[in-house]
């Protein structure tokens, strides 16, 4: 199952995180998450932030807006919602 081009476990990961990010705690906490060097992921992170953050602080229902605007710098909203990274329990 497909929503906006993007699986939907995927696409979870986005609507979550942009709850989430709509906290000043929660996104202080996600960003220091992703960027600790225990994170598995913590260099990916890194090379992929700014474009993490563009799209988690995106609203809601603007995601054919914003898909459209990454294709212009050759990307998509899809390959950018691959690099939200997991959040792991044991040390968030």
């Amino acid at each position: 199952m497909f929503i906006n081009g993007i699986h939907h476990q995927e696409y979870g990961k986005l609507e979550y995180g942009r709850l989430l990010w709509r906290v000043p705690e929660y996104r202080v906490r996600l960003l220091r998450h992703w960027n600790d060097p225990r994170h598995p992921h913590a260099e990916r992170f890194a090379e992929h932030e700014a474009g993490v953050r563009h799209i988690l602080e995106s609203p809601e229902g603007s995601d054919l807006e914003l898909d459209a605007e990454l294709r212009r710098r050759n990307l998509s909203l899809r390959v950018v919602v691959k690099e939200i990274s997991s959040v792991f329990g044991s040390f968030f």
